[in-house]
């Protein structure tokens, strides 16, 4: 072995590119389709992961559709009530 530690990678669902999992916002989808951040521990369910920037929240809301990684159909309606609540999230320091 290398001796070198392994480094989770996942894709952020905003602009399609891979990042350390530690880079990322990590989301979860409810039953009910509302989308929920992550801010410790390990909750149930499949989880997808966004960029800490806007660009990729903006990107990530305007798109409609299935969203794999979580196994679900996500609104647009709800996506983008969710980047409202992380932009306000960051505003109160907790995002970053």
């Amino acid at each position: 072995m290398s001796g070198s530690l392994h480094v989770p990678v996942r894709l952020c669902v905003g602009c399609g590119t891979r990042a350390p999992q530690a880079a990322l916002l990590r989301f979860v989808s409810a039953p009910d389709g509302t989308l929920a951040l992550v801010t410790h521990g390990v909750p149930p369910g499949r989880s997808a992961y966004l960029h800490r920037q806007t660009g990729c929240w903006e990107r990530f809301a305007s798109r409609g559709g299935r969203l794999r990684s979580v196994g679900c159909n996500v609104d647009k309606p709800r996506r983008y009530t969710f980047v409202q609540e992380l932009k306000a999230a960051e505003q109160s320091a907790m995002v970053r």
